[in-house]
């Protein structure tokens, strides 16, 4: 339910901000395209239809492997689904200050080509989001040991509520929501959820033989804070907690951790405008 949350919350926030972004735009533009702003919503409803397609197909395409091929599918998954989290980290830190900018130019440019272009940049950067949303989810529930569909629709539900609110303080408050604080923290969560469907990706690609373990049972704390317990799935979920992990598993945990330490590290060391330049 909390890594459902953490999803939802940041998907959706980002979401938000990006529609929130375009109708003040259209707003400003509204003397010469009065009609564009109709297909916000429209390009949003299309999205999220074309979400919950993506969602019952992948859902679809799951149930056609078994014993073996489920392992190796649900390995896939999770890996893919970490590595798009590092890349929603890695964009968001390199791009978010000017982020607003560039949408804004987006939208002048889509405006002038009327209704059309406004529906076709809502709907794909929408669509990205739901994407994202449903490919991560499903590595959540992978990842996470005892979590139900209802916990995490719950957790969801939560999450999307949680980043309306959000955006609304944002857009009517101006600078009174710390945004820094926020995508620091929810990106601090991304790499450790990200570090833990990899480190369960290996798991599963251990346990039909495509990786060596190397090592069995480096530890084994499942008897002080098992997995299937409620503070056990939630560090499982958040922090990639394993009770009872190979070697594998803990060097691939600890391999991305570094790297990605590593990689904040060079970029605070490179002038602004480097940064500027990378991003």
């Amino acid at each position: 339910m909390a890594g459902a949350f953490l999803i939802m919350l940041r998907e959706g926030l980002e979401a938000a901000l990006i529609v929130g972004i375009i109708l003040v735009v259209l707003t400003r533009l509204e003397g010469p395209h009065p009609g564009s702003r109709s297909h916000v919503g429209w390009g949003v409803a299309a999205a999220l239809v074309a979400s919950v397609l993506f969602a019952v197909f992948a859902d679809g395409v799951g149930d056609l492997f078994q014993g073996a091929g489920q392992e190796v599918l649900n390995g896939a998954i999770m890996a893919v689904a970490a590595v798009m989290l590092t890349y929603v980290v890695v964009w968001v830190r390199n791009s978010r200050k000017g982020m607003s900018e560039e949408l804004a130019r987006q939208v002048r440019e889509r405006a002038a080509a009327r209704g059309l272009g406004i529906f076709v940049l809502v709907f794909l950067t929408v669509f990205r989001e739901g994407f994202e949303s449903v490919l991560f989810l499903w590595g959540v529930a992978l990842r996470g040991a005892g979590a139900s569909g209802f916990g995490m629709f719950l957790g969801g539900l939560a999450g999307l509520a949680a980043a309306a609110g959000l955006a609304w303080a944002i857009f009517t408050g101006g600078r009174k929501v710390p945004m820094a604080v926020f995508f620091n923290v929810t990106m601090v969560l991304l790499v450790l959820l990200a570090a833990g469907m990899l480190s369960g990706a290996a798991g599963s690609w251990v346990a039909v033989d495509w990786l060596p373990a190397l090592s069995y049972s480096v530890w084994d704390t499942s008897a002080v804070l098992p997995e299937d317990s409620g503070l056990g799935g939630l560090a499982s979920i958040l922090l990639g907690y394993n009770a009872n992990p190979t070697l594998m598993e803990v060097l691939v945990y600890a391999g991305y951790l570094g790297s990605v330490v590593l990689w904040l590290m060079v970029q605070r060391s490179r002038p602004p405008v480097l940064q500027r330049a990378a991003g």
